[in-house]
This record gives C-alpha cells, sequence and structure tokens, in this order.
C-alpha cells in the first residue's frame, strides 16, 4: 500500500503485522495520554504539543510497519492524514480477509 508516497508492506491478515500493530496502538495510546497533559499544562510551548504529536505519529508506523512513512515531515495535518489513510487501507484490508473466511465453508 502508499501512504504519504511511500510504499509499505503491510498485510492485516499477516499474524506478525497484526501483532506489532496491536502493540503500536496501545504504545500511541500511552504517547497521546502524554501529549493531552502537555497541552493542558498552560507552561507549555505549541512547538513541543506539535513536536510531540509528530512524533507519536511517526514512532506508530515505525512500530507497526517498520518503515518511517512520514520521514522528514514536520506537519501536523500531513501526519494525520497519513494516518487515518493508513486506517481506511486497513479497514479495506479487514474487510476483505473477514469476508473470505467463513466456517460455513468447513461443512
Amino acid at each position: 500500500m502508499q501512504i504519504n508516497n511511500v510504499e509499505v508492506d503491510f498485510k492485516i491478515s499477516r499474524l506478525k503485522d497484526a501483532a506489532a500493530m496491536e502493540l503500536a496502538l496501545t504504545n500511541m495510546g500511552k504517547r497521546e495520554k502524554k501529549i493531552n497533559d502537555m497541552k493542558s499544562d498552560k507552561n507549555s510551548k505549541l512547538t513541543e504539543v506539535i513536536g510531540g504529536l509528530l512524533d507519536m505519529f511517526r514512532n506508530f508506523f515505525l512500530e507497526a510497519t517498520g518503515t518511517d512513512v512520514l520521514n522528514e515531515c514536520d506537519d501536523v495535518e500531513e501526519a494525520t492524514q497519513a494516518y487515518y489513510t493508513f486506517l481506511d487501507e486497513i479497514k479495506k484490508q479487514k474487510d476483505t480477509t473477514l469476508s473470505v473466511y467463513s466456517p460455513d465453508r468447513i461443512k
């Protein structure tokens, strides 16, 4: 699949990829909590929050796919769009994968 003009070899139907994504999502939740704490701190700078968000998305992609999809991205909107594009692709894969399997075929 293509994410942010980078080819990513990821299939949610592959066990190791599914496990990597689960771990990446768990870690992302932890990072997001820290960013939300930072956002509520009146002493935090906007650049710190933006940097935290960019790191969160970059680490997600590295952990989930092993590929630095964001390269030198410094725009939170672009990083967020890449993340949502990835999730959309995963949903398509899940819909296809799960629709193929049916316990009725075993009978």
